[in-house]
């Protein structure tokens, strides 16, 4: 892997980025941890990477839409402790000041950041959240491998908090089932489409079903893991596994999810070391735009009504 390049602060995010406004579309933060992988380490090195390569696309998305009006600001990294569990306070803290500033978009490191991620969202929130929770792997071991926190948890611990639940709970692309996770699922009635199920129905048929099973929930939140993706587009994560969604797929879905109140998103387990020029990385900016997009239209909406 080449090192990463030496960039200007406002070049980042397709040269969106300005680094000191008070008031952005979207805000970026990443959490450089690998510390709780099953696997293979290299997904703290997600964010710089991902980050680096982000100066090289134009704002401009794939339908031809500019993005020249969404402001966003990379905040950066957020601070670590050796024990990353001993981190999840200071972590809860400041990801629930940005929050209530935009929409945040937070980088991992491996799937186990979004536990105090998603604890802080669930802190914040005055009603239930709906949770898109779009993995190869259904997360949901009470401890793996000796351990609560591991990348094998975060969705199960995402149901411990208070705005979170089964019944808002939609599991997308799996195709690894642990025992424990699928017992959890059978117990408590998740709705799951796995990549089988998408591959036979479509994604735009999928989407059209979370759409409508959260029409009446206030806040969604969509946690992203790359190895969603079928190995062939995404090879750079620790746990790759074959037979899942392209980045079409991916992006046909977030796209279709634009009615939704989408408040914030995590994309995970990008692993540079692991990864092949880049591939991994691409997909995940693609993906990362496609969420842009959503935003920006969503801003433009509410200016179009501000002017009526």
């Amino acid at each position: 892997m080449r090192p990463t390049q030496i960039y200007a602060k406002n070049r980042l995010w397709a040269g969106l980025n300005q680094p000191d406004a008070k008031a952005a579309d979207i805000i970026v933060v990443g959490i450089p941890y690998d510390g709780a992988v099953c696997f293979r380490t290299g997904a703290s090195e997600g964010p710089e990477r991902i980050r680096s390569l982000s100066t090289e696309i134009p704002p401009i998305l794939e339908t031809g839409e500019s993005l020249s009006e969404l402001i966003v600001r990379d905040d950066g990294n957020l601070p670590l402790e050796e024990d990353f569990a001993a981190s999840f306070p200071q972590i809860e803290s400041r990801i629930k000041q940005k929050l209530k500033e935009s929409f945040l978009l937070t980088l991992g490191g491996d799937h186990s950041i979004a536990i105090p991620v998603h604890r802080a969202f669930s802190q914040s929130a005055k009603d239930e959240i709906g949770l898109v929770f779009i993995d190869a792997h259904t997360d949901l071991s009470d401890q793996f491998q000796g351990s609560p926190y591991s990348n094998a948890c975060p969705l199960r611990r995402a149901m411990e908090c208070e705005q979170f639940s089964p019944e808002n709970t939609i599991l997308v692309g799996t195709r690894c089932f642990e025992p424990a996770g699928l017992r959890y699922i059978e117990a408590h009635h998740l709705t799951c489409f796995p990549a089988y199920e998408i591959a036979n129905r479509g994604m735009k048929s999928i989407a059209a079903d979370i759409v409508k099973q959260f029409s009446g929930v206030s806040n969604v939140y969509l946690s992203i893991d790359i190895d969603a993706l079928d190995p062939a587009f995404a090879p750079g994560t620790g746990m790759p596994d074959a037979g899942g969604l392209s980045t079409r797929d991916l992006m046909t879905l977030i796209t279709l999810l634009e009615p939704l109140p989408i408040i914030g998103a995590d994309l995970v387990e990008v692993s540079p070391p692991l990864d092949s020029a880049d591939i991994t990385s691409f997909a995940a900016l693609r993906l990362i735009m496609a969420l842009f997009g959503v935003v920006h239209r969503r801003k433009l909406r509410k200016a179009r009504f501000t002017l009526l």
